[in-house]
């Protein structure tokens, strides 16, 4: 036996060492992630501004009575349509109101001063003799009203009422030019209004019989076939 003695506390460097860790505490627990807060789901969304403006008297008399008669004129499907129209109309005169306060020699309203009198005389709005600005403020919602392909169907003889004008619309027994536009309210350039026709897979155009007039020709020929 060697002088050297042998003690427990001296460890070999190169013995391995292993160590049995106690059931770990809430305290000692590995740190949870935050709470992530979910943003609130909307089912439905759009990719479009707004289209119209509700008014901001829903009680007042006076205008109740004028789009209640603008309805029944022109054979509108709600008061949704003529503030469609308004909302349009507001937009226009803005831009008219902002180019009127600039300078008569200012580039912007040399620039898009004519571009919007010519987009007014392009859709019927205003006359050749008006083209200025100050016309542009004195349009009304009626004016657009009759621009629209609903009034120009009904104006033509297409249909007997301008509510006929309409399910001929949606029925898709109406054209403008080559394009079949099934949209009461399209607004009909000057140019396209002498273009409306009826379509050409329309039974009242150039198309085959419609389902009725089918049904009865092949009753009528079962009982020729019969009499023979």
């Amino acid at each position: 036996m060697s002088s050297e003695s042998y003690s427990p506390m001296m460890k070999s460097s190169s013995s391995p060492s292993f160590s049995i860790s106690s059931p770990s505490s809430p305290a000692s627990s590995a740190v949870q992630a935050p709470e992530v807060t979910k943003m609130p789901k909307n089912s439905q969304h759009r990719n479009y501004r707004t289209t119209f403006k509700t008014p901001r008297r829903p009680y007042e008399r006076e205008r109740l009575e004028q789009e209640l008669r603008l309805c029944g004129e022109h054979g509108l499907r709600c008061k949704r349509e003529i503030w469609r129209l308004q909302f349009a109309l507001a937009k226009i005169r803005k831009a008219a109101r902002e180019l009127l306060t600039l300078d008569p020699k200012d580039k912007i309203r040399l620039f898009e001063g004519p571009a919007l009198l010519r987009r007014m005389i392009r859709y019927g709005l205003l006359s050749e003799d008006e083209k200025e600005l100050d016309f542009v403020l004195q349009l009304s919602t009626k004016r657009l009203l009759e621009r629209r392909l609903q009034y120009l169907v009904w104006k033509m003889g297409y249909a007997h009422t301008i509510h006929e004008a309409r399910v001929l619309i949606r029925q898709r027994h109406i054209r403008v030019g080559k394009q079949m536009v099934n949209i009461p309210g399209f607004l009909v350039r000057t140019d396209s209004a002498k273009l409306i026709e009826y379509s050409l897979t329309s039974p009242l155009g150039q198309g085959r019989p419609g389902r009725v007039a089918r049904k009865r020709a092949a009753q009528k020929a079962a009982k020729g076939g019969d009499e023979e």
